[in-house]
């Protein structure tokens, strides 16, 4: 009987490692450590570009969480809500949008949270699926180190 219990517990058990992490990319390559020449946008170029230029002339992606990019993001940017982009049910939400943010030649601004990791393995998916590198830059810092909340032109608040 108690081999018996020990053999459930033990196939209960494997059996909620394979379902409850089915969808994440456990053990698998993390895509911000991909050999890609990052490019980088300093919150100060970004400033400039946002108060200066046309707003179809660059794309902002911004892969915030969605109760975070309520409380602020770039204006004009395109939300994916797909941070930290490290499932894939979260890198589907960046592949969807690919196509439409593959159009044209304008340079990319991807946001996230700190600047780090989710903004890196977006620009790698948004490469595989087609996006020229040259085009995609991250905002340094992200949206949490963003310096210009006071400025309704440079932070927009839902």
């Amino acid at each position: 009987m108690k081999k018996k219990l020990v053999g459930l517990f033990v196939a209960l058990f494997a059996a909620f490692l394979i379902i409850g992490t089915g969808t994440q990319t456990v053990g698998a390559k993390d895509r911000a450590n991909d050999n890609i020449a990052w490019q980088y946008t300093t919150p100060k170029a970004m400033k400039k570009i946002l108060l200066n230029k046309d707003k179809k002339t660059y794309q902002v992606v911004d892969i915030q969480p969605t109760a975070d990019y309520k409380k602020g993001h770039l204006p004009n940017s395109l939300s994916l809500h797909a941070y930290p982009v490290d499932t894939k049910q979260l890198e589907n939400l960046v592949t969807k949008s690919a196509a439409k943010i593959k159009k044209g030649a304008n340079p990319i601004y991807v946001v996230c949270p700190g600047g780090g990791s989710g903004a890196k393995r977006t620009v790698s998916i948004l490469i595989d699926k087609g996006v020229k590198a040259k085009r995609l830059h991250i905002v340094q810092n992200g949206a949490k180190g963003w310096p210009y909340k006071d400025n309704s032109k440079l932070w927009v608040t839902n």
